[in-house]
């Protein structure tokens, strides 16, 4: 079944709030953003390209799928707890990124600046 973000970001907070899980530090959560996504890299780590994480066992897939979620929910508690609407600022964004990044141009150039 398909999640929204506002779906998955339901879904953590209520899990959180069950837990008693309200109080967070805002360093304590970026934190552990950057813990687990420390955790994700160690699967890319000397990779030159994603043929061995394509190719991985099924175990080594879902213990990187699991890295990913434990991303996405500190990165989704992070933004709860601000304040922040990913949705509406992802739908804000992507045009923003469209206007900057048009397809068939040079993007080099857009990196550098």
């Amino acid at each position: 079944m398909s999640k929204s973000i506002a779906d998955i970001t339901k879904i953590i907070v209520d899990f959180s709030n069950e837990r008693g899980w309200v109080n967070e530090n805002p360093s304590f959560l970026l934190n552990a953003i950057f813990i687990e996504l420390g955790e994700l890299a160690e699967h890319y780590q000397w990779q030159s390209d994603f043929t061995k994480i394509r190719a991985a066992n099924k175990n080594t897939r879902t213990e990187i799928g699991f890295e990913f979620v434990d991303v996405i929910i500190y990165l989704f508690r992070f933004a709860e707890r601000s304040g922040i609407d990913i949705e509406e600022y992802f739908d804000k964004k992507m045009p923003k990124l469209a206007e900057k990044f048009k397809v068939g141009a040079d993007h080099s150039k857009a990196h550098k600046e």
